[in-house]
């Protein structure tokens, strides 16, 4: 599918996703939705293709869901069961995308230009890496609506920062900067504030991430995802499972041998 809404470009094996609304602050519409979803797919399923990028025009990254769209509550569900059937496999459910995103074995970056608010952000939990100018703003204001964050922005985030600041964000209806959203671990770093310079340099982390090898990558993103819910006697055991196979993998033989050959010749 194609919209006016979302740009994507493909360069150096990685695909950029662009939100293009800025005159509603991209406010997340289903044809966007449906865009992430499409890209996502491509990722997934393209050899070519190591690193998606998402990032954002204007001065928002996203202020939310278009409240007009099919992605709002339906008015016409009149039971919490109800409710949840439908935000959770409905068409406007952003759960299958987020949980897409942690499975997929190739590294999503989202480098964030302005505020996010709501359901990007939530989303954005989901990447690997998350990186912002230092006008970035986060939050998640469900709460002033009488709700909560439910696509993973209550499990997600605990795991990510503790309890400590989730419920500074979540129950307080707080904002956070770059700069604190640095220091609590929200994002891994702050990039320039000029816009052609953050967008290069978000460019110039996804090719480092390409350049690194795949199957590493792969397993490496697998394995962080299981030990972060193991004790540490399980979690060495997925070290150990993941790095044996590594190890005797055609990618770590070849890489090795070339750093041993390159090793010989500075001798030589």
């Amino acid at each position: 599918m194609t919209s006016p809404d979302i740009v994507i470009l493909e360069s150096d094996g990685i695909l950029h996703v662009d939100f293009n609304r800025p005159e509603k602050l991209n406010a997340i519409t289903m044809d966007m939705l449906e865009g992430l979803r499409d890209a996502t797919s491509q990722l997934r399923d393209r050899d070519d293709l190591r690193v998606m990028l998402v990032t954002a025009r204007g001065k928002y990254f996203s202020a939310g869901i278009d409240l007009n769209s099919p992605l709002a509550p339906d008015s016409s569900i009149s039971s919490p069961s109800g409710f949840r059937r439908w935000y959770r496999a409905g068409a406007g459910s952003m759960h299958g995308l987020g949980d897409e995103w942690e499975a997929i074995e190739k590294p999503i970056v989202v480098a964030f230009q302005g505020t996010c608010l709501g359901g990007p952000l939530e989303l954005s939990l989901c990447a690997d890496y998350r990186l912002a100018k230092p006008t970035a703003r986060f939050g998640l204001p469900e709460i002033a609506l009488g709700a909560l964050p439910g696509s993973g922005g209550i499990s997600r985030l605990v795991r990510l920062v503790g309890s400590h600041w989730a419920r500074w964000l979540i129950l307080a209806n707080k904002k956070v900067d770059a700069a604190q959203a640095l220091n609590i671990g929200l994002i891994h770093d702050i990039l320039p504030d000029d816009e052609d310079e953050f967008r290069s340099a978000a460019m110039d982390f996804c090719r480092s991430l390409c350049a690194l090898p795949f199957e590493a990558m792969a397993a490496g993103k697998l394995a962080i995802e299981l030990a972060a819910d193991l004790d540490r006697a399980q979690a060495r055991n997925v070290e150990r499972l993941t790095v044996g196979g590594l190890f005797q993998g055609e990618e770590y033989q070849q890489t090795m041998r070339a750093m041993q050959e390159r090793l010989a010749s500075k001798k030589g």
